[in-house]
């Protein structure tokens, strides 16, 4: 089955490669629109990621269009789907599962009895299909295997009123597909999106679909890297064209010559002959380019605050200084460093706190809290009780849920209903129900208590009160462990600052905004981020730090026993691509530096590719070598 892109009566397509300005265009395709007597609520520009909708806005503002909408298709699509309308014909709730909620879905789907391996090589196979629309072709799904598991999943999230972020734009689509009046509440009649080829091919559809006169995109083929949606699809340009766009070609440079060189030839390997930019011939590469090799990660932290020091005093803003990272364990600690050294840091939140691990009350508290805020702010939150009634239970409390859920199912019930109509029970009649009813319904209980302690409460008062009330609801031997202090500082991190009239709704709304949605924090300092952040920007600077190998490509690329051939081939596309979407960024210079030993125990926990063991003063040390990309870039004589 073949679907058709449902394009507005004008389309335009702006086509080159980084740095040749398809951002611009599409902010001055902004402009001539309303400038011709369009009212900019009539527009709506979509952007790839949310730091990069940021910058879009800046760049709208100074030309004098600010009132024009700017957001993400991951955005656009919750909102849609928030109405009672949507909700009730979706059956879901308008809120993405977060990374730690999904280890319950995943214990959820361990009960098909499939290998986990072959499990999570089956759900990628549904996420990219989801994506892909595939959904609508009734003989995607070919085996009985795939048919059970896929229904599984569909039941699962049902179930829970949950959607997983490959499923937001594909579940947006067939709602508005098949709901006119809706589809014709939310439609404008100018949509721009830039980086077309970085959203998924649901979310192509879905910025189509609600254009009424015109679409006007911005896209690099070369470029097709996920930052945000899950499986960008690099296709769709393709489609877009066939479908009548009228093409602008754009060449002009604007990279300095070291980021100009390194996309070109990374360019070169992905498409040979690949033409990249034209009239190269004025820039010399060597000029803005700056290598850093450096002995230890301690000595490399001390380079890159002295360089952004440098940068400083040379009159380079903060914002137009960006630290290119590849590994958070590394980043957080290069953060540290320079904070410690009087730079402010702009990065993106750490969300890990959050993880825990939800067998263990006492290494799970963080995650507990947070998932009783989520109730207290709504407790018909389905998703949170599934999270709430697994805590503590080796498996999630997963086998007993598939027994309830298979009676459930019957009567049309979800999750809460579920919890309900069972504690409304004896004791008995929901044994027979499961054997793991009781325990279940004991946890409903518990969080019932809890949310009925925090009622009317708001503010760090409600934090606190929370904290004390959910470690209540732990074993007496667990509580002895868990220290309420810090467990009430981890939170408040989550949902700083805490004004003190904020209502659960509020701070749990910012709670999960942050683990689903990772931007720069905006706080002022330098930008330092991976390669999602550093999309749609175009700092001065661009410093590429810990270019190692190991950080990039990654370790287990050079260990053949792990990955095949094949698959090392992939890999090595994959990181050129990425290369050459971030590393085209810089407007004044690019640097990149590495370092070349570390503590062999440091080695191992940064998964770096360790070349040589050696002692040096007793201590065994792993030496390094920088990233084998690192010649590919270097500008030539």
């Amino acid at each position: 089955m073949t679907l058709t892109l449902r394009t507005a009566p004008e389309v335009v397509l702006y086509k080159g490669a980084v740095g040749t300005g398809k951002t611009s265009a599409l902010v001055a395709a902004a402009a001539e629109k309303v400038a011709a007597g369009a009212a900019p609520e009539s527009l709506l520009v979509f952007a790839s990621t949310p730091d990069a909708a940021a910058q879009l806005e800046k760049r709208l503002a100074a030309a004098g269009v600010g009132a024009v909408r700017v957001t993400t298709p991951r955005a656009f699509c919750l909102e849609v789907l928030s109405t009672p309308a949507a909700r009730e014909a979706t059956g879901r709730d308008p809120r993405l599962v977060s990374s730690f909620e999904q280890a319950f879905i995943m214990e959820d789907m361990k009960v098909s009895g499939l290998k986990i391996k072959r499990l999570r090589e089956m759900l990628k196979f549904f996420y990219r299909g989801w994506t892909e629309l595939s959904g609508e072709d009734p003989e995607w799904l070919v085996t009985a295997e795939e048919e059970s598991v896929h229904g599984m999943l569909k039941g699962t999230l049902g179930f829970t009123r949950s959607i997983l972020e490959p499923e937001l734009a594909a579940l947006t689509w067939g709602y508005l597909h098949g709901h006119e009046d809706a589809l014709a509440a939310v439609s404008v009649d100018h949509v721009l999106v830039d980086d077309y080829q970085q959203l998924s091919r649901a979310s192509q559809f879905v910025a189509n679909m609600v254009a009424r006169q015109s679409v006007t995109a911005a896209a690099d083929p070369l470029a097709c890297i996920e930052v945000y949606d899950s499986y960008p699809y690099g296709a769709g340009v393709d489609e877009l064209e066939q479908a009548g766009a009228e093409v602008r070609a754009l060449e002009d440079c604007h990279l300095c010559g070291a980021s100009l060189h390194a996309a070109q030839v990374l360019a070169d390997e992905l498409e040979a002959g690949a033409v990249v930019l034209g009239n190269p011939d004025n820039l010399d590469a060597s000029v803005s380019f700056g290598e850093f090799p450096c002995d230890t990660s301690h000595d490399e932290f001390s380079s890159i605050a002295q360089r952004v020091g440098q940068l400083s005093e040379a009159g380079v803003t903060a914002e137009d200084i960006f630290l290119l990272t590849f590994n958070k364990q590394w980043a957080r600690q290069l953060k540290r460093y320079l904070t410690e050294q009087g730079i402010a840091v702009n990065s993106a939140f750490d969300g890990r706190l959050a993880a825990g691990d939800y067998r263990d009350y006492a290494r799970c508290a963080p995650a507990r809290v947070i998932t009783a805020l989520q109730l207290a702010a709504d407790p018909e939150n389905c998703l949170a009780w599934r999270c709430w009634i697994g805590f503590g239970d080796y498996l999630g409390n997963s086998a007993a849920l598939s027994e309830i859920y298979a009676w459930a199912k019957d009567k049309g019930y979800n999750l809460l209903e579920t919890l309900q109509a069972l504690t409304a029970m004896d004791a008995g009649a929901a044994s027979l129900i499961s054997a793991g009813a009781g325990r279940i319904v004991a946890a409903y209980r518990s969080g019932c208590a809890v949310v009925e302690q925090v009622d009317g409460l708001s503010g760090l008062e409600l934090i606190r009160k929370l904290v004390a009330a959910v470690d209540a609801t732990a074993p007496a031997s667990v509580r002895e462990t868990i220290i309420p202090e810090k467990v009430e500082e981890m939170v408040v991190s989550f949902c700083a600052p805490v004004p003190g009239a904020a209502t659960a709704k509020v701070i749990a709304a910012t709670v999960t905004d942050r683990l689903t949605d990772s931007r720069l924090e905006g706080n002022g300092g330098v930008m330092m981020g991976s390669g999602a952040h550093v999309v749609g920007s175009s700092p001065k600077a661009l410093l590429v730090c810990g270019f190692d190998n190991g950080f990039i490509p990654e370790r287990d690329y050079f260990d053949t026993t792990v990955v095949t051939l094949d698959k090392q081939e992939k890999m090595h596309e994959a990181d050129t691509r990425f290369l050459y979407t971030v590393l085209g960024k810089a407007t004044d210079q690019l640097q990149v530096s590495y370092f070349t030993s570390i503590d062999l125990v440091g080695a191992e926990k940064l998964k770096l590719k360790v070349d040589r063991i050696r002692l040096k003063n007793g201590m065994r040390m792993a030496r390094l070598t920088a990233s084998e990309f690192l010649p590919v870039i270097l500008p030539t004589d």
